[in-house]
């Protein structure tokens, strides 16, 4: 593993960031051709060429870990005992975690967040970690949620896409959502739900039918009932 990869995986620290420590070290594994190693034991008749990988593997993990922690870690002898010891330790799944977890999500605003952009990654982030508690967030909802925690001067929005025939998903109102930020970057200072009044997002939902949209061709005005403030 390039010193460049170590760098980029968050020193773990305890359960407050163990998550994203889980991801950013699984994924350099994957780089690395290691990726098995955590996911199953040394075979008891493992060759000498697989057991200094498997040494390797875990010596490499041990240098992204807090070294307050290593009193806990000591007595590992693989990669996969070590991965084990650590999930045990700071994997929360509980009840509880989960509870904490959907307050966080029902609780994310477009109006408290300083981008569009920014909205939208704490939602997919924090459904992705509820998913991991076992409390399953399908994509659809992921989706819908990104459209029910908008401010009430999106309802034209909401309500075009509603009329248009698409799947509702998290990649597609997310993609839906970017470029409607992009398009009004830059317009003012405060955050992204401050920049957009009801007249303007009413206007880009009928400017894009054909285009960002990809509405029907028998999107028209008459098919929204506008509430904006003209």
């Amino acid at each position: 593993m390039s010193t460049n990869y170590l760098v980029n995986v968050p020193k773990l620290k305890g359960r407050e960031n163990y998550d994203d420590w889980c991801f950013a070290a699984e994924n350099v594994l994957v780089l690395e051709g290691m990726a098995d190693n955590i996911k199953r034991p040394l075979p008891a008749t493992a060759k000498e060429a697989q057991i200094a990988e498997d040494l390797k593997a875990k010596a490499k993990l041990i240098l992204t870990i807090d070294a307050s922690l290593y009193v806990h870690i000591k007595q590992a002898t693989t990669t996969y005992s070590l991965w084990q010891i650590l999930k045990n330790m700071f994997d929360d799944s509980g009840y509880a975690r989960k509870i904490s977890l959907l307050r966080n999500l029902i609780s994310i605003r477009l109006e408290n967040c300083e981008s569009m952009t920014s909205y939208v990654s704490q939602i997919i982030e924090t459904a992705h970690k509820l998913n991991g508690t076992g409390f399953e967030i399908n994509d659809q909802w992921i989706g819908s949620l990104m459209l029910a925690r908008l401010p009430e001067k999106f309802s034209p929005m909401i309500m075009a896409i509603e009329h248009s025939g698409i799947n509702i998903s998290a990649d597609a109102i997310k993609t839906k959502l970017l470029d409607m930020s992009a398009d009004f970057e830059g317009k003012s200072e405060g955050a992204f739900a401050a920049k957009i009044s009801q007249t303007e997002c009413w206007q880009y939902c009928k400017n894009a039918s054909s285009t960002t949209w990809k509405f029907r061709n028998e999107w028209n005005v008459r098919i929204v009932t506008c509430h904006c403030q003209h």
